[in-house]
């Protein structure tokens, strides 16, 4: 599970006890954009912490540090097994998501974009009528909920 809260400082309700661990990240931009790093600490219920880590970005935003942090947070969580976990974080612009899990096939439209990014190491950004093509085909299917076909 998966949880961004503001404020937090109390440790978890016994829902949470079991074996999540908590993890605070904090990302810092010195300016906008500026010198930007990342840190965060991953702790037990207790209060013992796992592991430490901070991380130079070089220059970056307040948003791209903050982003960065969870991001690198959840990598080292998942490679040291200390997932699932309670996330926080004192940053209102990752509170704009609710964050959920789907399946590749009901994302198919993501997917293909990644791909293709990687592929052909494409940067873009797509407005409404910028939609053509497959990806236009792949979001008439999503949106009539036809499972998309996953290309390995």
């Amino acid at each position: 599970m998966l949880r961004n809260i503001v404020g937090y400082r109390s440790r978890p309700m016994a829902l949470f006890l079991r074996s999540n661990a908590i993890s605070a990240h904090y990302g810092s931009s010195l300016g906008n954009p500026g010198l930007a790093g990342v840190a965060g600490i991953i702790k037990n219920s207790a209060g013992h912490v796992h592991l430490a880590y901070q991380i130079a970005l070089g220059t970056g935003t307040s948003v791209l540090a903050e982003l960065t942090t969870v991001w690198r947070g959840l990598e080292l969580a998942l490679t040291h097994g200390l997932a699932p976990l309670v996330v926080e974080v004192d940053a209102t612009a990752l509170l704009l998501a609710d964050v959920q899990h789907v399946f590749r096939e009901a994302n198919g439209a993501a997917d293909h974009l990644a791909k293709e990014a990687a592929s052909l190491q494409l940067t873009q950004v797509f407005h409404h009528n910028d939609i053509t093509g497959v990806l236009s085909g792949i979001l008439c299917l999503d949106k009539r909920g036809v499972p998309h076909l996953l290309r390995r």
